[in-house]
This record gives C-alpha cells, structure tokens and sequence, in this order.
C-alpha cells in the first residue's frame, strides 16, 4: 500500500489524457476480456458525454504531484439494460460509472470521497436515485457498494460478468 498522500477530489472539465489512461489502465486490469485499446463511446467522446450534456461529470482524484488514483462519473440513466426496464425514470435516477481506485491507494476513503462528489452533484442536479452495476469478479466492489448503502436490486446469470444491479436514493451530502 502506498503512504498515504494529500489528494483532491477535481471534476474533469475536459478531455484529459491522463484521466483517459488511468481509466483505460484500470479497465485493461479489471477487465481482461475486453478488446485492449478499443475506447468506450463515453470516453471516445468524453467532452460531449460528460463536461457538455447536461446532468453529467466526471471527477478524478489526484495527488499533489497531479498523479491520477480515482474516477468516478455520472449521468442520466439512459434505460440501457432491458433487463430494468421501466425500473428507472430516465429524468431522476443517475448511473455511477467508471469508478475506479488504484490499487495502491484502495482502502484510504478515496472511493468514498468520489462517491460524495458525484452524489453532490447528483443533488445539484435533481436526481433521486443514484443507479450503478457492478460485478462479482471486482475485487471489493461489492461490498465497497454495500457499506455506502446500495441495495442489489437484480443478479443476472449472464456468463461471465453476472451483473449486479444496485440502486439507493440519494442521501444529504455532508462535505
């Protein structure tokens, strides 16, 4: 584990490449079924999906030395999962992506600290209902999910992510 360092929680106003690699590093680790240097559409077009649309972020937190160790977005529910169809209204609930902690730093509040700036702007932004999905595969994600008070809502057998649908209302941020 890393000494702990002084870090801040930023949102991402544009593009930044440093935030791009971390994420696509992450991704790479986490993810090893995935196609290696294939971009996500929303990291692809990152400017329009999160610094443009409306009700949309994307934070990173950074040490002093501009080291990038945590990610977290959000936007609007866009009902992409037919298996929660009709669950979520499109208007009020907000899905969490893209969470991500180095490992070096996991276990330090970073995780938490991402958490309370999305939910933050989640209030801001009149959501009622912060979305995400998670997988059982991912070191700590679970219970890390479970601690800030997610509910799982659905499991699905679809080999080999067996996705983990949770939800939880969002709750009064206290910085």
């Amino acid at each position: 584990m890393q000494e702990v360092q002084m870090y801040q929680i930023k949102e991402v106003k544009e593009k930044d490449a440093e935030v791009i690699q971390f994420v696509m590093n992450m991704r790479n680790e986490l993810f090893p079924m995935l196609e290696k240097n294939q971009l996500s559409v929303d990291l692809l077009h990152f400017n329009e999906h999160y610094v443009q649309a409306k009700g949309a972020a994307f934070f990173a937190a950074v040490t002093e030395n501009q080291q990038v160790i945590g990610t977290i977005g959000l936007y609007a529910y866009d009902g992409r999962f037919h298996a929660l169809k009709k669950r979520y209204e499109h208007k009020t609930a907000a899905e969490i992506v893209k969470c991500y902690v180095d490992p070096a730093y996991r276990r330090l509040g970073i995780g938490q600290q991402l958490l309370k700036a999305v939910e933050q702007f989640a209030q801001n932004h009149f959501y009622d209902t912060l979305y995400l999905h998670t997988h059982p595969f991912l070191p700590g994600a679970i219970p890390f999910w479970i601690s800030q008070g997610f509910i799982e809502r659905l499991a699905e057998q679809d080999e080999p992510w067996n996705t983990l649908h949770m939800d939880r209302k969002i709750q009064p941020v206290v910085m």
